[in-house]
């Protein structure tokens, strides 16, 4: 403020004058007094904004399960199949001790959870026993809202009538069935563990315990899939209707059975290249949309609003997430963390009480802006006001040349209220999103050219490709090989 006085932390006025030039500040008459006690002066707050002092953001928790029958050709995740090398009943143990030990911590006890999800591997390989031990647990060690969502992944054959059950009385109220293909063929030369029956039985089975939200997840771009079977199989997910479906888009990574086998990525040996999958991915859009489903992630559909994955929306806006197993990651307070990814350490540290955590970085405020830029447009879309009012920046302020360019190639809208992709925009919306890294994770990140070993490495890895620049007369930031919508 130009010839103004700076405020003193008592709220009365400093007797220092601070003169600021067009180029900043200028002259400083120092002089005793104007003792300030705090930041900003007390003139500045708010009335009746009592009840945000405490509040906490949205809290889920995530636990690992790592078994599965056999491991599917193309999965790249942390899953064991040979439980009597590596019991299921040990790890169990260790997941229940780990449990305790988050527990009894201040910072959690008494924390609302909002989400829970059990991923894997296959959690329902579990059985109804050990389903039960688990949910009890977590019941008997945490504050679970009254309207929790509690996500459960299974595989199709994995499920029975018994299990089922369990899980719907545990709480449960969003089934996620792997199915992939409606095509038996692709099933088995895809490497999957169940048949087209095994679907039909399950989704059977989670209508007749009615889980309020059933998810299907396909997979588009599969070996051998044709447009022929790629419709089939939309045609059968259609008469089914679930209430939310994932369709995952194939990828290859170094650490799967298919790279190893020769399968190194779009091409070759029956996997659609990257144009024959985008027609598949573009068909699946045009036929759910016009079936009633709304787009609302990447990979994402879902009939009514209330059957969004909420847990999904709250780690990829400002929700914190606590998970506990083998390799799994967490965010919390402005850092994530990850335990380790080999059991042996894992159950060691979780046995013991001390915790798995191997690895960890604590955000600084640009990295927690850039966490909510990156994974909020896999949403599609950032809320510019909510944005200003968490952080006192606008997005446009913050990335403004990128976010220029990408509304030139019609890759994303800038409104007063949002920035949001566009329908071309959002076929690519990870390759978006990786623009928004900070410089000093612009060239680290998850790379399909990785094994397990590599991936263990607490150095991160180091993308293939030259990371991409934003300068203000830069080249298209996508080659005239993206086509056109």
């Amino acid at each position: 403020m130009v010839g103004g006085r700076v405020g003193s932390g008592n709220g009365t006025n400093g007797t220092g004058d601070v003169h600021a030039e067009s180029e900043g500040v200028g002259t400083l008459a120092l002089r005793r007094g104007g003792f300030i006690a705090g930041y900003p002066p007390f003139e500045y707050l708010e009335l009746n904004k009592a009840d945000q002092i405490f509040k906490k953001p949205r809290f889920g928790l995530y636990l690992h399960l790592p078994y599965c029958r056999k491991r599917c050709t193309f999965c790249f995740y942390k899953v064991y199949t040979n439980r009597n090398a590596l019991p299921m009943e040990e790890y169990l143990a260790s997941l229940h001790k780990e449990i305790d030990h988050y527990a009894s911590r201040p910072e959690i006890r008494g924390r609302t959870v909002n989400t829970i999800y059990w991923g894997g591997g296959t959690p329902t390989t579990l059985s109804v026993e050990q389903m039960q031990a688990l949910g009890a647990k977590l019941r008997e060690s945490f504050d679970l809202a009254p309207d929790l969502e509690w996500t459960v992944e299974g595989e199709p054959a994995t499920l029975d009538p018994d299990k089922a059950r369990t899980l719907r009385e545990l709480g449960v109220t969003r089934l996620s069935i792997g199915v992939q293909s409606f095509n038996e063929a692709l099933l088995d030369r895809n490497g999957r563990s169940h048949g087209v029956q095994h679907a039909f039985n399950a989704v059977q089975m989670a209508r007749a315990n009615a889980f309020p939200v059933i998810n299907i997840d396909l997979m588009s771009g599969m070996i051998d899939e044709t447009p022929e079977t790629w419709d089939s199989t939309l045609d059968t997910l259609l008469t089914i209707r679930p209430e939310h479906v994932s369709i995952y888009r194939m990828e290859v990574y170094k650490n799967t059975l298919l790279y190893a086998a020769g399968f190194t990525g779009p091409g070759v040996g029956g996997i659609p290249t990257d144009e024959q999958e985008l027609v598949q991915w573009h068909r699946a859009v045009e036929r759910l949309e016009g079936a009633g489903y709304t787009q609302v992630a990447g990979h994402a559909f879902i009939l009514k609003p209330e059957h969004n994955h909420w847990h999904r929306v709250d780690m990829w806006t400002t929700g914190e997430l606590l998970g506990m197993g083998v390799s799994s990651f967490s965010y919390m307070n402005g850092s994530v963390f990850q335990n380790s990814s080999k059991w042996d350490e894992y159950v060691a540290g979780a046995r013991e009480g001390r915790g798995a955590v191997k690895r960890s970085v604590k955000l600084s405020s640009r990295g927690i802006m850039a966490r909510e830029m990156v994974l909020g447009l896999k949403l599609f879309k950032v809320d510019r006001p909510a944005f200003r009012g968490r952080h006192g920046f606008d997005v446009v302020e913050l990335y403004g040349t990128r976010l220029s360019q990408l509304e030139q190639q019609g890759l994303l809208e800038i409104r007063e209220d949002a920035i949001e992709l566009t329908r071309r925009g959002r076929d690519y919306s990870d390759m978006i999103c990786a623009l928004f890294y900070l410089p000093e994770h612009s060239e680290k990140r998850f790379t399909r050219f990785a094994t397990e070993e590599e991936l263990e490495d607490s150095s991160v890895l180091t993308i293939a490709a030259a990371p991409l620049a934003f300068e203000p007369a830069a080249a298209p930031i996508f080659s005239a090989a993206v086509p056109a919508s």
